[in-house]
């Protein structure tokens, strides 16, 4: 019969094999039916592995009705929300984790989504351009240099003084701090503010060293950017995605354009980083399970050696492409 193992009389049942948990953090929908970001990408990682996972539900908080309410004060909600939000809820996600495995996570709280967000809003609604440029203290019909570094300002300044977002950034690290010392690896997605970053070089438009990091980063996480294979199957045109992120803190790259996405029998192609990350998760599982004693350092360096290198590229999918294992 199919399915079933024969045994000799006498003999003893196969060890089974060790498995590696994967927490998958990220939104899903509350049926079976709906699609959201997070089912995307667990698509992808099980179409990588058969690793057992985990959905761990991790909102991202603000919504954009606050901006499109227009009271005094909005901005900064919507921008301390936007980030500790999410910061939180994954910091008590990895405060649950006490068993080695790999939490793996598509999700991001960097000055720069934020800014791109509220871009986005104010360049599809002039009402909402105009609300910002008041809650900004710049003058209505603004310039888009204006308008964008103002905005750049604002949010880093929020980010960089309220006291709910350092409180939530400092859980977040002494969670995955324990986490790793409980045998958690922790892969993430860079963030996908390419298009960002070459609107900013074409207005001139400054910003701080971090814009690019995430709140939801650290020390150890490997961060995964997003590369781009141009469709060839050639290796040597491959290269960063044009939406990957600057400065991130990418570690390694792995492809984040036009991945096939197949969910209910239905076949799409997805961009970004967050559909690079559950590749490289997917990856780290199978050695962790195979390892269960595998640490983040050693997992990291099988990354690099296995990684084909990009002239230039580092800032984007750091020491370079992991391609399908």
């Amino acid at each position: 019969m199919l399915g079933l193992a024969v045994l000799a009389v006498g003999s003893a049942a196969p060890a089974p094999q060790p498995q590696a948990q994967v927490m998958l953090l990220d939104e899903f929908p509350r049926d079976q039916t709906s699609l959201t970001h997070g089912t995307m990408v667990e698509a992808v990682l099980q179409s990588r592995t058969s690793v057992n996972h985990q959905r761990v539900q991790v909102p991202l908080g603000a919504q954009m009705n606050l901006i499109d309410r227009p009271e005094p004060g909005n901005l900064d909600k919507y921008i301390v929300q936007r980030f500790t939000v999410p910061t939180e809820a994954t910091a008590r996600a990895l405060e649950d984790m006490h068993r080695p495995g790999v939490a793996a996570q598509s999700q991001g709280a960097s000055e720069s989504r934020v800014v791109a967000s509220l871009w986005g809003a104010a360049q599809s609604k002039p009402a909402t351009r105009a609300f910002l440029e008041s809650e900004l203290g710049i003058a209505a019909g603004s310039s888009d240099a204006e308008f964008l570094q103002a905005l750049v300002h604002r949010v880093d300044e929020v980010h960089q003084s309220d006291r709910a977002i350092g409180s939530a950034r400092q859980h977040l690290l002494r969670a995955a701090q324990s986490a790793e010392e409980a045998g958690v690896i922790r892969v993430i997605s860079a963030g996908n503010q390419g298009d960002l970053e070459q609107l900013f070089d074409r207005l001139g438009v400054i910003t701080s060293r971090d814009f690019y990091m995430s709140d939801m980063a650290d020390p150890g996480a490997i961060i995964v950017g997003a590369s781009d294979h141009r469709g060839t199957p050639e290796r040597a045109d491959d290269g960063p995605a044009a939406l990957a992120s600057p400065d991130a803190g990418a570690l390694i790259g792995a492809q984040g354009v036009n991945v096939p996405v197949t969910v209910h029998g239905k076949t799409y192609l997805e961009s970004g980083s967050s559909y690079a990350q559950p590749q490289i998760s997917a990856l780290v599982a199978d050695w962790k399970a195979a390892d269960p004693g595998l640490t983040r350092d050693e997992a990291l360096q099988r990354l690099i050696a296995l990684a084909q290198p990009v002239s230039e590229a580092e800032p984007y999918i750091g020491a370079g492409i992991i391609y399908g294992q």
